[in-house]
């Protein structure tokens, strides 16, 4: 009588075990399966690291060199992330006014905290780049992140307005390659309504996206190592996308 009722408890344990498991598989497959996955293990490496961005030491670094630098209302600045941010645009362009001010993990956020030492020198022209980390990692919306797009708009177009402003697209990235996961529909959605941001403030929209995506919609294995930056083939056909605009009157 006992082995029976064991037996019976064991039969209901695993029949309830594989009836969650098949549960899971299902909820995952739902989801989006292994991206469904790779976004959480990607949020949940993310979401310490977001915990101390305000006191990142080379963020810091980088927006105090920022500060004491020589201004010059001839310059033209390279304004955004990582992406920026390694980007050699003075070799690259060729343009001694060029002045890089990217830092690596930049979000919208980031940026407004650090934009009046951009402002206060008058460039004549900012190339903009940022949004892939607000997504990424601060799992924003796009409505969220356009919101951030037009207080940074808002802020230059009111207190340098004789700046050229050129907002880039947001660039795709390849899932296939790392744990970084991020949909690029998504991306395509958001340059979608950027497009339009940049009309309402009479900028100029620039799409690098179209020229570094391949046939899956993302980012060309060729032009990455870890599926988000870039090496220097990328950097290339960016420069050769935004060079008829750099210095520009």
């Amino acid at each position: 009588m006992n082995n029976t009722i064991h037996n019976l408890l064991l039969l209901i344990s695993v029949s309830l075990n594989i009836c969650f498991l098949l549960f899971a598989i299902s909820f995952i497959l739902r989801k989006g399966g292994i991206f469904y996955i790779k976004s959480k293990i990607s949020h949940l490496r993310n979401k310490s690291e977001n915990k101390v961005w305000n006191i990142n030491a080379y963020y810091k670094h980088k927006k105090s060199q920022f500060e004491i630098l020589p201004k010059s209302n001839d310059s033209i600045v390279f304004l955004g992330d990582s992406l920026t941010d390694e980007g050699e645009w003075f070799e690259l362009l060729g343009n001694p006014q060029i002045k890089n001010r990217g830092i690596s993990g930049d979000t919208t956020a980031r940026i407004l905290n650090r934009l009046d030492t951009i402002i206060n020198t008058k460039p004549k022209q900012i190339f903009l780049m940022v949004g892939i980390n607000d997504f990424a990692n601060e799992k924003k919306s796009i409505a969220e992140l356009l919101k951030g797009y037009q207080e940074i708009l808002r802020d230059l177009q009111t207190h340098t307005p004789n700046t050229q402003v050129f907002i880039q697209s947001v660039l795709p990235v390849n899932n296939d390659i790392t744990l970084f996961w991020q949909n690029n529909d998504i991306i395509v959605k958001f340059n979608f309504k950027l497009q339009q941001l940049a009309k309402e403030f009479s900028y100029q929209y620039i799409d690098v996206y179209s020229h570094l995506v391949d046939s899956k919609n993302q980012l060309d294995a060729q032009y990455t190592t870890d599926g988000v930056h870039l090496n220097g083939k990328a950097y290339l056909i960016w420069k050769e996308v935004i060079s008829k605009y750099v210095g520009e009157n």
